[in-house]
């Protein structure tokens, strides 16, 4: 029965219908902007736990069966020493200089890798062994990769177009290709040996094939320096003949030349006249410099000779002292008369006649020396010029003496140079041919063998252990790329994180996973086992949702839905209103999914009447509120059974909103439980009367899409979702030990062994306060 509470609360001053601060809302568009850790990603794993074990654990045996029905194999090697020069017993007669060592990128060594692998060695092997029988056409064991290999080939035959028999190649191209396969050359690093290696089924024949190889690189080498040998013997006979020939004849054409020309050996009479033209040229020289040193004395004695005579003459000696008395009088006199006085200019016209007097005697002294010159250094230089003529003659006459004989010994020259030439080239080639011939007599090898090939039993291929440890990394690898693929597919959400950011909605409360619990026992968790994980969640997610709108206040009006059916919405609403009812608060729970009600079967209520009979008029609404036996301030409105009808109209019926008006003045807290989202309008209509509209999730059904449109069409509505309630959660939210300590009520035994089971069970039970 319903009665009327005149008891306001101070937290609650709005009804449903007024304003409300809109909740702080996040575009939804689906992409997170959470950075992906290392614990998301293990989540992430835990979730696909069973496809990352099952990939791993099949590459795993996958793997082991291969390894173990792959037929063996064994291989053998050996050592050898490969130079670029074999040993030199005599050190004359090499045909080639070697290049210097270049070390491991030599193109020498690299060449002697590649002449092992040759097609040439592999014929001689295979044909002197007879590995056609012994290996190639030898019958397989089965094993799952022969069969495997069987299976492609054939398919390729098929797809492939037939070849005809000319076409088809020789069978020995395949069992060279297949030998060289099984070949293996590996030199040691920083020296010159080369470990030969070969695999087959058999120990002793990968042994021998092994050596064969060697002994047949050996004997190729020897029998390729042998013919390089014989070739060069035979070409330096055939140089030598016509080295010959050739002297002969030009030996021959130098004699006769002689003959005709009247010359017994130009280089002597040439170097006589060539001596005979250094002297002259040497006297001419001399005779030139005699002629210039005999001139210059000459002129030089002419000079010094006429100026002493004419400083030291006694009467040019007087003419200058009576000018030089005249001049200074001149210029005293100057200096009281003026230079047209007639004093002064009688004094002016006897000093230029003494000038010219003094001229005149100069002159006449001076060519009077020149009269009487040196007539002993004149014939010096005469004599000079003379003895100079002479020579010049001499050296010219036997310039052309020394030019014919040049003219003459020419081809001369040109014929004997021919004939030393030829001449020593014959003698080159002859010590040439007598050292190959002793040298080609001394067959030795560059390639020694250092460590023959020996059977060895141990089994090379497969390696059990390598293979089993990298059988389970790939597997390990794949089945961790395969549970990533999958969650990423999935369009689930692994974290509570992840959702938040999906979202923009906080997580107000995770209820954890409780398994083997009756429906009505999840409903009152919160009365029957108070104690319990389970209704401590529920009293944290009670509190969490007394302070989410705007200003710490509690909502009057709260929807709880769900985007999918059977996520516990029902069961969830229930606790909620306990909760509340618990903390003193008057609560009314309202089961408005007339679509699929359940609360009434969760707290073991009848349904005579209920919401629907009310909104479609049949009963007042005093006579569908029912109190609860289980809490005290707890009242009830089930869903009715007129379910029928359409509930779309019903919830948005104006009686929908009076009957949610009428109880904001009666109770404080007004829970709905309403339909899920996901293909109903139902909870859209009830979301818009709400204050605050919580979303249960269950963590392991969470969809992406699903959930992104759930909350743009609520929020399209009205902007007062604010948060999930996650429930089903595996994650540990509270320590049991911690939990324990701060226990109101001790368990009895009983007790206690059903909580240590709880414990087990993801659910700790104790008993009711």
């Amino acid at each position: 029965m319903l009665t009327v509470n005149n008891k306001s609360s101070a937290i609650h001053s709005h009804s449903p219908t007024s304003a409300t601060v809109p909740y702080l809302a996040v575009p939804v568009n689906g992409v997170s902007t959470h950075a992906l850790t290392l614990e998301d990603i293990w989540k992430r794993l835990i979730r696909q736990k069973w496809t990352l074990l099952l990939t791993a654990l099949s590459i795993l045996l996958l793997t082991a069966y291969i390894t173990w029905t792959t037929p063996p194999t064994y291989r053998a090697g050996a050592t050898i020493q490969i130079e670029k020069e074999g040993v030199q017993v005599v050190n004359f007669g090499t045909l080639n200089s070697a290049a210097p060592d270049m070390g491991e990128q030599d193109p020498f060594f690299r060449t002697q890798y590649e002449q092992l692998k040759s097609r040439k060695l592999a014929t001689q092997v295979i044909t002197d062994l007879d590995l056609k029988n012994r290996l190639f056409e030898r019958p397989e064991p089965f094993s799952l990769l022969t069969s495997f290999k069987v299976i492609i080939k054939g398919l390729f035959s098929s797809l492939l177009p037939a070849k005809s028999e000319q076409a088809v190649e020789p069978k020995r191209l395949d069992y060279v290709a297949d030998f060289s396969q099984r070949l293996y050359i590996e030199p040691i690093e920083k020296t010159h040996l080369v470990k030969v290696y070969y695999e087959s089924p058999d120990p002793v024949l990968s042994a021998d094939i092994v050596n064969a190889l060697i002994n047949a690189f050996i004997k190729d080498n020897i029998s390729s320096q042998s013919e390089t040998d014989t070739y060069a013997k035979e070409f330096l006979e055939q140089e030598m003949e016509k080295a010959r020939q050739r002297l002969t004849l030009q030996e021959a054409k130098l004699i006769e030349y002689a003959k005709q020309n009247g010359i017994l050996e130009v280089n002597n009479s040439q170097s006589g006249q060539e001596r005979k033209l250094d002297e002259l040229y040497s006297a001419l020289g001399d005779a030139e410099r005699a002629r210039i040193q005999a001139e210059s004395q000459m002129i030089q004695g002419r000079k010094r000779g006429n100026a002493r005579e004419v400083i030291n003459n006694p009467v040019l000696e007087g003419i200058k002292q009576n000018l030089s008395g005249l001049e200074a009088e001149y210029r005293e006199k100057l200096k009281s008369f003026k230079p047209a006085f007639p004093e002064m200019v009688s004094l002016r016209e006897h000093i230029d006649e003494l000038r010219r007097q003094l001229n005149s005697e100069t002159a006449r002294i001076t060519q009077s020396l020149q009269a009487d010159d040196s007539s002993a250094k004149r014939a010096d230089y005469l004599s000079a010029k003379k003895l100079e003529d002479d020579l010049r003659v001499q050296v010219e006459a036997y310039k052309g003496e020394l030019v014919a004989l040049r003219d003459s010994s020419i081809e001369y020259n040109a014929l004997k140079r021919e004939v030393e030439t030829s001449r020593n080239l014959y003698d080159g080639l002859l010590q040439r041919m007598k050292e190959v011939s002793v040298a080609s007599n001394v067959t030795s090898s560059n390639i020694r063998v250092v460590d023959a090939a020996a059977p060895d039993d141990n089994i090379f291929r497969p390696k059990k252990a390598l293979n089993l440890i990298l059988g389970g990394l790939v597997g390990l690898m794949l089945g961790v790329g395969a549970a990533l693929l999958r969650e990423t597919l999935s369009q689930s959400i692994s974290s509570m994180t992840e959702l938040q950011a999906l979202s923009g909605l906080p997580v107000l409360g995770t209820i954890p996973h409780v398994r083997h619990l009756s429906e009505s026992n999840l409903a009152l968790a919160t009365v029957r086992d108070a104690g319990s994980l389970l209704a401590e969640s529920y009293r944290v997610m009670t509190a969490n949702l007394r302070f989410v709108l705007p200003g710490g206040l509690a909502p009057r009006v709260t929807l709880i839905t769900s985007v999918n059916p059977a996520e516990g919405k029902s069961t969830s609403a229930v606790n909620i209103a306990v909760s509340q009812a618990q903390q003193g608060l008057k609560v009314l729970l309202i089961d408005a999914d007339l679509r699929r009600p359940s609360v009434h079967t969760k707290l073991g209520l009848p349904n005579a009447r209920g919401l629907s009979n009310f909104l479609s008029g049949e009963v007042d609404i005093a006579s569908v509120t029912h109190p609860s036996r289980e809490a005290k301030g707890l009242y009830l409105i089930t869903a009715g059974t007129l379910l029928s009808s359409d509930p779309v109209r019903m919830v948005s019926s104006p009686a929908m909103a009076q009957l949610l008006n009428l109880a904001t003045k009666h109770f404080d807290s007004i829970i709905i439980d309403g339909p899920p989202t996901a293909g109903f309008a139902d909870a859209i209509y009830l979301s818009s009367m709400a204050e605050a509209t919580v979303i249960v999730a269950d963590e392991d059904r969470i969809n992406r899409k699903r959930l992104v449109t759930a909350i743009e069409q609520l929020r399209r509505v009205r902007q007062n979702v604010v948060g999930f309630l996650m429930v089903k959660s595996q994650e540990e939210t509270i320590d049991y030990r911690y939990r324990d300590r701060y226990q109101t009520c001790m368990p009895s035994k009983s007790d206690a062994k059903a909580k240590g089971k709880g414990k087990r069970k993801g659910l700790n039970l104790s008993p009711a306060l």
